[in-house]
């Protein structure tokens, strides 16, 4: 199965990646946030000539294969922009599967542990903490 369609839905602060595969399957992923509009523009203009017609299976090979076409733009923003695809196609074949990607990863679904931050550096912890679930 190909790769028929890439799309984003970004603004300057996050960013969104719709894969479609050429069966009308599809899976979303999300841009790195902060500039995510620049980011999306990169998923156009250096990801998806080599990810669009592309087998959306095995993931990693094709990310190597951008990774090599665009050998001369190391930089996060390119980095960034893959990461988007490769969630959305991660999450294609969670739905393919039937199964959430945690399991396809080998893990097992379940209670995690997770932190939060509004990336203000101007409160303490604790004053985060309080602030953050209202």
């Amino acid at each position: 199965m190909r790769i028929r369609r890439l799309e984003t839905f970004s603004n300057r602060h996050i960013g969104f990646v719709r894969v479609t595969a050429e069966n009308g399957s599809q899976g979303w992923g999300q841009l790195s946030t902060y500039n995510s509009d620049i980011t999306a523009q990169i998923l156009h203009r250096q990801v998806a000539p080599w990810a669009l017609g592309a087998d959306t299976f095995p993931i990693g090979p094709l990310l190597d294969r951008i990774e090599e076409k665009e050998h001369k733009f190391p930089g996060s923003y390119l980095k960034r922009a893959m990461g988007g695809l490769d969630t959305a196609l991660w999450d294609l074949c969670g739905k393919l599967e039937g199964k959430p990607v945690v399991a396809l990863l080998g893990g097992k679904p379940g209670k995690l542990r997770a932190y939060a931050s509004s990336m203000k550096r101007d409160i303490t912890p604790r004053d985060e903490a309080v602030r953050l679930p209202a």
